[in-house]
């Protein structure tokens, strides 16, 4: 330990004898760590504000799982498809649901869904503008379509409503027939597609409609937004699809991800120069100082001494510039929060304005110890071919060479 001690002693003492060269060695590697520290915080910040903003406008727990399509053949859901997903950890709660569509004696398209009752009241803890929930042959009307019936149809409440359901007898022509629903409730607005759904009981509607034993559909809630993406990696393992608000945080993560990467692209460029910087600063320096090693290589030290002492000045190095790296970082972070924001902004559009009330760059610690490791790293690699070069002299031409 004392010998490793005396090697960083030496190292620091050496670097320290040409301050001014190194701290612009330092700055050199600095730059490229400021830059990347800056736009890395740029694009996470960005991608937090927008994740935030998809949190706050959408219901992230809800997710729509459909049918596993091979070869253009539906695989249907059956009921030990929902019990699987059931048993999926971080779900809640899972509905089977199936699908129709009826129409009004006046041709208003009507969408209908129909799940059980308790699950559907479980599934979205439903608001009601009037009335309540379903049951037989009762049904809930969505916001919108509730208000559309009443203006193009004069539907009033209390009223029940009508509907055509078409079939298609054995020669394929259709056929119309009429049922009748007792309307027992309509939904409060959601801002939803359950707006401009109608809603009914699953075994009714399956009942009208003739189907087997196989859903159309089951909706799924997640315990917490922070789990949805892991849910819906698993229901995707089981070979269905799924869909929700939370493919809009997906969108957004291969969006940033792709212009970080980019971005990244040329901050590395600034990064090679601030390594070649250093190549070029450690070459001069064990040319400056042939005689003093070979020197120390007649006295006892071996190569390995020499190649170590080399890099533990690369290392020093390193730590310097990336320190002096992400301070800049830090710094260029808050100036795009000053003076980029206003325009970043007005680009993105008017969706983003909520976020002229929070910084748009976000600085971690994570971030600043990535931008200290990349400057450590780079510095120690461009140190090898100078140690090397200093490791290859031979004591006693370098003795006479520094004379």
């Amino acid at each position: 330990m004392g010998r490793y001690a005396d090697y960083a002693r030496i190292a620091f003492k050496q670097l320290m004898r040409k301050k001014g060269r190194i701290i612009l060695t330092a700055l050199g590697i600095a730059i490229g760590v400021a830059a990347l520290v800056g736009i890395v915080s740029l694009g996470e910040g960005i991608r937090s504000q927008s994740i935030d903003m998809i949190k706050e406008q959408s219901d992230l727990t809800f997710i729509e799982v459909t049918p596993d399509i091979r070869d253009g053949t539906v695989i249907p859901l059956t009921d030990s498809k929902v019990k699987a997903l059931s048993g999926i950890p971080g779900i809640v709660t899972a509905v089977p649901a199936v699908k129709a569509s009826f129409a009004t004696t006046r041709q208003t398209y009507l969408g209908i869904v129909g799940m059980e009752s308790g699950g559907f009241e479980e599934l979205l803890e439903p608001e009601y503008s009037s009335g309540g929930p379903y049951d037989g042959k009762g049904i809930v009307l969505g916001h919108d379509i509730e208000e559309k019936l009443r203006r193009n149809e004069g539907l009033r409440e209390g009223d029940d409503l009508t509907v055509l359901i078409r079939d298609y007898g054995e020669s394929g022509a259709p056929e119309d027939r009429t049922e009748v629903f007792a309307v027992n409730g309509v939904l409060g607005e959601r801002d939803d597609e359950f707006d401009n759904l109608v809603l009914m009981d699953i075994d009714t509607l399956m009942e009208i409609k003739g189907y087997g034993d196989s859903y159309d559909l089951v909706y799924v809630r997640v315990d917490s937004p922070d789990n949805v993406l892991e849910v819906a990696e698993s229901i995707k393992k089981m070979g269905l699809g799924v869909s929700g608000a939370f493919e809009e945080i997906e969108s957004v993560n291969k969006l940033m991800d792709t212009v970080i990467l980019v971005l990244s692209f040329f901050t590395g460029v600034s990064l090679i120069i601030g390594a070649l910087m250093i190549v070029n600063t450690m070459v001069i320096s064990v040319f400056e100082r042939t005689r003093e090693i070979g020197i120390t290589m007649a006295v006892g030290a071996s190569r390995k001494d020499v190649i170590f002492l080399i890099l533990l000045e690369c290392l020093y190095l390193g730590i310097i510039g990336g320190i002096i790296g992400d301070i800049l970082g830090i710094g260029l972070s808050a100036g795009i929060n000053i003076v980029g924001k206003p325009f970043i902004i007005s680009q993105l559009g008017e969706g983003f304005s909520s976020f002229y009330d929070s910084d748009i760059t976000l600085i971690t610690g994570w971030l600043l110890l990535e931008g200290l490791v990349i400057a450590v790293i780079l510095s120690v690699l461009s140190g090898i071919y100078p140690a090397l070069k200093a490791a290859n002299l031979n004591p006693v031409d370098a003795i006479r060479a520094g004379r």
